[in-house]
């Protein structure tokens, strides 16, 4: 989760720079621009929501560990068998 904002930050670099060329031969330079905007939005989302992710996981290692351990030692009974009733009969 941490390596993954800032790779979409290089990615987003790289094909804005891959879109900002001249390369007017090859038509998939033009998809550059919209794609590392992408990425950049990706990188954004990410940026926003580091912190609140960082809570919620606290938060939920809290829960689990008020939560009192389930005892092995019971035992429990399996479930009664049904008889298999055939609809058309």
């Amino acid at each position: 989760m941490k390596h993954l904002p800032k790779i979409f930050l290089v990615l987003a670099v790289i094909t804005f720079a891959i879109g900002a060329t001249d390369l007017a031969e090859n038509s998939f330079f033009y998809l550059g621009r919209p794609v590392g905007a992408i990425f950049f939005g990706l990188f954004l989302i990410f940026q926003f929501f580091q912190k609140e992710v960082e809570l919620y996981d606290a938060e939920e290692k809290r829960k689990r560990a008020a939560v009192p351990p389930v005892a092995k030692d019971v035992k429990r009974k399996p479930a009664p068998k049904r008889r298999h009733i055939p609809a058309h009969a």
